[in-house]
């Protein structure tokens, strides 16, 4: 009776319980620019992809989903007007490129020579896409609806050579097992 008391109180230290609560626009941190274009008015899809590879130097990049003008919505984060985010659903890309819409990145009287495509880092929570429009340079006075596609890209890592390393509490049945029979094998 000693011996299963002890055993018990062995175990509870290795075992846990897994609390937390989520805030409910819990989005993550905001995703990181990295880059800018001004692409033709009806640049292509590979072509899109091609420059996104070169920035990435990554050759495994690959072109997961495209949404179209009415199949996404932006939310303010923040109070902040240059916040926002969108859901992405089940899809967690590792990039989003933002095509900006309505002028082209052309220069008008309201705008400053605004890049026609922004490549973010996704980041945080992967099934968001969260954007600071000023970390991009994009400026005051743009609205979030001018953004007119967001396609998402997937990177696919290089295979590497790995060593499974055992999980601790597998070893820790193991050895609580190995004295259960030790102890039993006492007792016979």
């Amino acid at each position: 009776m000693k011996f299963c008391s002890i055993v018990v109180f062995a175990i509870s230290f290795f075992v846990s319980t897994n609390t937390s609560a989520t805030l409910l626009k819990d989005v993550g941190g905001v995703d990181k620019f990295i880059a800018s274009k001004l692409f033709d008015k009806n640049s292509s899809q590979q072509s899109e992809l091609d420059w996104v590879i070169d920035i990435l130097d990554n050759e495994s990049i690959t072109f997961d989903k495209k949404y179209e003008e009415r199949e996404f919505t932006w939310s303010s984060l923040t109070d902040e007007d240059n916040v926002f985010f969108m859901d992405l659903g089940d899809n967690t890309p590792a990039y989003f490129l933002l095509k900006i819409g309505h002028g082209n990145g052309k220069k008008d009287s309201t705008d400053s020579n605004i890049q026609s495509h922004l490549l973010f880092k996704n980041s945080g929570y992967l099934s968001f896409a969260v954007i600071d429009l000023k970390s991009a340079g994009v400026i005051d006075n743009f609205t979030i609806g001018r953004i007119s596609h967001v396609t998402e890209f997937s990177a696919n890592p290089s295979q590497s050579q790995s060593t499974p390393i055992p999980e601790p509490m597998t070893i820790s049945l193991f050895a609580i097992a190995l004295l259960a029979l030790t102890r039993r094998n006492r007792r016979l």
